[in-house]
C-alpha cells in the first residue's frame, strides 16, 4: 500500500473514503502532525497501477491491508481514523483485530442495513451502480447525490436515538462558515480521482454500504470505538447510519465540523475537533 508519514507522537493512521487515495487527507494530516505520528494510506484501488482489474472490493480485504500496514509501521496499536468507506474498513479492522487498534474513530460509515428503511436505500444504491454500468457516470453521480443527501424520515420515529455530544470549542463561531479553500495540489488530485469514479460506483459503493458489521464483537470492544458525524450532514443518509451504529452499541454520537466530506473540506477545523476528542481518551 502507498502511504505518507509525518509528525511525532502517538501513532495515528488515517484511512480515506471513496476510492481511498491518501492524498485526500494530506491537509488534515498536516494539521495533526504537531501532536501525532500521522500516516495517511491509500487503498489497494488507489495504489494499483491498473485498478480497473481489481473487481468488487470487500471491507474485510481492505481491513487486512490496513492490518498489514500497522504491523509494518507501528510497534504499538495506533489510533485509526476512517471516513465514509474508510470508516467501514476501520470498523471491520476493529472487529477482526481489536488487539491492533488503540481506538477507532469512524466518521459516517454508510452502513445502510442498520436503518429501518434499509431496503429503500439498497434499491437506490443498486440504481446508482446500474446507471454507472449502463448509462454513464453523469447520471450515476446525480443518483448518488440524491441517495446520500435526501433527508430520511422524521428521526423521532427511529427508536433508541443516541446521545449527541460535541467535544471542545470548535462550534463557537462555526455557524455561517464555509469550507476551507482547496490548495492547488488537492484540486489537481480531485481531477485525477474523477477518473476512478466509475470504479467507486461499480465496485466499492455497494459492497461497502451493504456490509454487515460484527456488532457483537464491536459491542464487546465499544470502549475502543467513537462514532462521529458531520454537523452539516444531519438528516442525511451517512449521518443516520452512524447514529444507528451508535444506538446499537449504546455509544454517544460525536458531532464534528462539516458534512460527509468534513475531513477533506475543513481540515483545520476538523483537525482541531479531532485533537480535542483524542485529548479526552
Amino acid at each position: 500500500m502507498d502511504y505518507d508519514r509525518r509528525g511525532d507522537g502517538p501513532p495515528l493512521l488515517l484511512v480515506p473514503g471513496g476510492v481511498g487515495h491518501g492524498g485526500m487527507l494530506d491537509p488534515l494530516a498536516a494539521h495533526l502532525a504537531d501532536r501525532f505520528d500521522v500516516v495517511t494510506m491509500s487503498s489497494r484501488v488507489a495504489s494499483a497501477k491498473q485498478p480497473e482489474t481489481l473487481g468488487d472490493q470487500r471491507p474485510g480485504d481492505h481491513a487486512e491491508d490496513v492490518l498489514g500496514l500497522i504491523d509494518h509501521l507501528f510497534a504499538e496499536p495506533p489510533i485509526v481514523f476512517g471516513f465514509s468507506s474508510g470508516a467501514v474498513t476501520a470498523l471491520e479492522l476493529l472487529a477482526q483485530r481489536p488487539d491492533r487498534v488503540r481506538l477507532a474513530v469512524v466518521h459516517e460509515p454508510p452502513l445502510v442495513n442498520l436503518l429501518p428503511d434499509a431496503a429503500r436505500h439498497r434499491a437506490a444504491l443498486e440504481s446508482v451502480r446500474a446507471a454507472a454500468r449502463d448509462r454513464g457516470l453523469e447520471e450515476a453521480q446525480e443518483l448518488m447525490t440524491t441517495a446520500v443527501t435526501a433527508p430520511g424520515p422524521d428521526p423521532g420515529r427511529e427508536s433508541d436515538l443516541p446521545r449527541l455530544q460535541r467535544v471542545g470549542a470548535w462550534s463557537d463561531g462555526y455557524a455561517g462558515t464555509g469550507p476551507e479553500p482547496l490548495g492547488p495540489e488537492l484540486a489537481e488530485l480531485f481531477v485525477r480521482l474523477g477518473e476512478l469514479q466509475g470504479i467507486m460506483l461499480e465496485h466499492i459503493m455497494l459492497p461497502f454500504t451493504t456490509h454487515e458489521p460484527g456488532l457483537s464483537v464491536l459491542a464487546a470492544h465499544s470502549d475502543q470505538l467513537v462514532p462521529v458525524v458531520g454537523v452539516d450532514s444531519a438528516g442525511q443518509l451517512p449521518y443516520r447510519t452512524a447514529a444507528a451504529l451508535a444506538a446499537r452499541l449504546g455509544l454517544p454520537l460525536t458531532e464534528f465540523p462539516g458534512g460527509h466530506l468534513g475531513p477533506v473540506e475543513r481540515p483545520a477545523q476538523f483537525a482541531g475537533a479531532l485533537k480535542d476528542l483524542l485529548g479526552t481518551r
